[in-house]
């Protein structure tokens, strides 16, 4: 990495490039940084995405089968337990990688860089799911409530139609 307000110490440095060639230079990596910034954020939303179905099919799967045993009926409650703490995650993830994004990074010596982008949101994500499995924000405690209830609410609807 070359820092232009520092003086050649090499003569063969000194010389300027033709008039075509620094900006020609500087836009090829303008629009690779670009285009890679595309990839990183279409990456991130896909993987936001898979996490989000992989949080409904286990709801659904929850809310499915037979409710007469006990042992499928608390197999149910633990798979809306890890959906609620997943979905939770899901949630502090977005609301911690949007303050990050408001504070400045661009007063340092060093611009930031790709590597580091990608880094902060490895650990936004990996901060998101200790903050959901500490349980102190309660998003999950209250939806898995709000589930289990309805699942309790259809359990007794299934009991007493099958009963009638």
């Amino acid at each position: 990495m070359k820092i232009n307000h520092l003086p050649p110490t090499n003569r063969l440095d000194s010389r300027k490039p033709p008039a075509g060639e620094e900006s020609g230079s500087q836009a090829a990596t303008g629009t690779f940084a670009q285009e890679l910034q595309g990839a990183l954020e279409a990456a991130a939303a896909k993987r936001l995405d898979t996490r989000i179905e992989t949080v409904q099919r286990k709801a659904s799967l929850a809310g499915q089968g037979a409710l007469d045993e006990a042992g499928n009926l608390e197999k149910q409650k633990q798979q809306l337990w890890q959906a609620s703490q997943e979905l939770e995650a899901i949630f502090l993830q977005q609301m911690v990688s949007a303050m990050q994004r408001t504070v400045p990074r661009d007063d340092g010596v060093l611009k930031r860089s790709q590597a580091e982008e990608l880094f902060q949101g490895m650990l936004d994500e990996e901060l998101a799911k200790v903050m959901a499995e500490s349980g102190e924000m309660g998003l999950a405690r209250t939806l898995y409530e709000q589930l289990v209830q309805s699942l309790d609410e259809k359990g007794k609807s299934k009991k007493s139609g099958s009963g009638a």
